[in-house]
């Protein structure tokens, strides 16, 4: 297990008020980037925050579907979504130089973020894509999946994250938000999950225990209770990272 653990959150996408009450607790944010939620004002504004806090800034792509906020598959040439991801980046990229700063990472949304892990064509365009973009630039995805060798055949940095606020279906399989359950709501279950992912440990929907190296653990500013799940991760981090 790793001595420092980061905590991210998908931000951009609710309001202000969330994004800043939400901030002040996690290290890096990955910024909806207007596709499947978001607008210019609100992208803007989270940005500015997060610089001005010292919170590390990333870009978060996705399919471009609105209606579904991101999170069902689309049919569509891959090479349209790729110039519809590469303009998605560049907009969140773009926005953060203008206010001073720089973006650390790219994270795939939503159906994309489990599209790469299944999808030969789409992860290789993702990664040549980023790599394309900025090969100093570090891509966030679901920790010791095959998605993470291929980054690391790129020569592109991979940050192997977990998620604080999802139930998993397995090792490295979220359970479906089609499942009323998919999601961690209650105080105490987030607890148990955050303090068993700290000591790189998940267990799943089915009661299995996993092994799982992880970096960086996810936190949806969307979730029912995000601004307290964010603040109770921050007090078990700290306490791990201490």
């Amino acid at each position: 297990m790793l001595n420092h653990i980061d905590l991210n959150c998908d931000v951009g996408e609710v309001s202000r008020e969330v994004d800043d009450a939400i901030l002040p607790y996690v290290t890096s944010c990955n910024i909806c980037c207007g596709a499947h939620a978001g607008g210019r004002e609100l992208i803007e504004g989270t940005i500015r925050e997060a610089l001005r806090i010292g919170v590390k800034v990333g870009a978060h792509p996705s399919w471009p579907d609105r209606e579904n906020f991101g999170r069902k598959s689309m049919v569509m040439p891959i090479e349209e979504l790729s110039v519809s991801l590469q303009e998605q980046i560049m907009f969140v990229k773009e926005l953060t130089e203008a206010l001073g700063g720089e973006i650390q990472h790219v994270k795939p949304h939503g159906a994309l973020y489990h599209d790469v892990l299944r999808d030969q064509r789409i992860a290789g365009m993702f990664v040549e894509l980023v790599a394309n973009i900025d090969p100093e630039l570090a891509i966030y995805g679901q920790a010791d999946s095959t998605f993470a060798e291929l980054c690391q055949q790129h020569d592109v940095r991979f940050v192997r994250e977990a998620f604080g606020d999802r139930r998993y279906e397995d090792r490295d399989t979220l359970r479906s938000r089609d499942h009323d359950d998919a999601l961690i709501v209650n105080e105490a279950d987030f607890r148990e999950q955050m303090s068993q992912l700290t000591v790189g440990n998940v267990i799943d929907y089915h009661g299995r225990k996993h092994k799982l190296t992880v970096e960086t653990i996810c936190l949806h500013s969307d979730t029912p209770n995000a601004v307290n799940f964010a603040r109770v991760a921050h007090e078990i981090i700290n306490a791990k990272n201490d």
